[in-house]
């Protein structure tokens, strides 16, 4: 009977190569997501003032839609069409479910009839929570 040698064992180990490469490609993922979404809140709008509000939890609504001076909407800082935002409220829908939530950032000179098709698509699509962007009132 011959003894089996130790030096012809192969070691056992997992290649750390592709999980590396895995986390760098998440990290600048997130870089990515967070600087599209820090550079949605720079718009320049002058958001309507409210006396009272709700403060609205950035982490609960994924999606702004902006409506600027020209009374144009404005996704992920692109302008869209009705059938654009149609498209784009359906997938949130999808891929939140019961979750999906948007926050609507106005500038304060746009009359109501400009942000109205944005809630009726929102609900159209299955949408019901909707906040609104507003900044706070200064005390006299």
């Amino acid at each position: 009977m011959q003894v089996p040698k130790h030096g012809n064992r192969r070691s056992v180990g997992a290649n750390m190569t592709p999980m590396i490469d895995v986390v760098f490609l998440l990290i600048i993922f997130f870089l990515v997501s967070s600087h599209l979404a820090r550079q949605e809140n720079r718009l320049p709008l002058e958001l309507p003032v409210a006396s009272t509000f709700d403060p609205v939890d950035p982490d609960k609504a994924p999606l702004t839609i902006s409506v600027d001076q020209q009374a144009r909407w404005l996704v992920f800082g692109d302008v869209v069409d009705l059938a654009d935002l149609r498209s784009i409220l359906a997938d949130l829908r999808v891929r939140m479910g019961s979750d999906a939530a948007i926050r609507i950032r106005t500038d304060g000179t746009v009359q109501y009839q400009h942000v109205e098709p944005v809630l009726r698509e929102a609900a159209l699509a299955g949408i019901t929570d909707a906040a609104i962007a507003v900044r706070e009132e200064r005390g006299s």
